[in-house]
């Protein structure tokens, strides 16, 4: 999968997709999330090498790296992501789900990307430990409101039995 450019960032309704999906979400099971340094870069327009972030005007961006551990048979539970996540499998393997049940199977060294508001589940289907380094790039909230959720819940989709 190829990072699209220019990537967008954009706030829409963040705080109420949350709180709707908080209600039927499906909790994540053996799936462990350690958030190693989150930040503020502002607005985003920068180009290199062919490769643009660019963010809507007046929109600034937090990006948050973390290292995510999968055990065996565990699940992310089902969820979506603000902005963007770029993932990259460190170890073991890794099962994505869209919520038509479609999978993308990835393996040690690739690297995939989250960016829909449409529900999606990671699932180690295997009988070793999946690690993965995954970073964040989500609309900045403004204070005082509480930092953007790196994470959203939500209900299993009706087409897929995955949990």
């Amino acid at each position: 999968m190829s990072i699209r450019t220019p990537i967008l960032i954009a706030v829409v309704g963040v705080a109420v997709v949350a709180l709707a999906g908080a209600a039927l979400a499906t909790p994540p099971s053996g799936f462990t999330t350690n958030v190693l340094a989150r930040g503020s870069a502002g607005e985003l327009h920068t180009k290199h090498d062919g490769i643009r972030l660019s963010s809507r005007h007046g929109v600034s961006a937090d990006v948050a790296v973390a290292t995510v551990t999968i055990d065996p048979g565990g699940s992310s539970g089902w969820h979506h992501h603000p902005g963007l996540v770029v993932v990259v499998v460190q170890s073991g393997t890794v099962t994505f789900y869209d919520e038509n049940c479609r999978k993308d199977v990835h393996q040690a060294g690739e690297t995939f990307i989250e960016s829909s508001d449409s529900p999606a589940l990671a699932k180690n289907n295997g009988t070793r430990t999946a690690v993965v380094q995954a970073t964040f790039i989500v609309p900045a909230s403004t204070p005082p409101a509480p930092p953007t959720p790196l994470r959203i819940d939500d209900p299993q989709p009706k087409r897929c039995n995955i949990t």
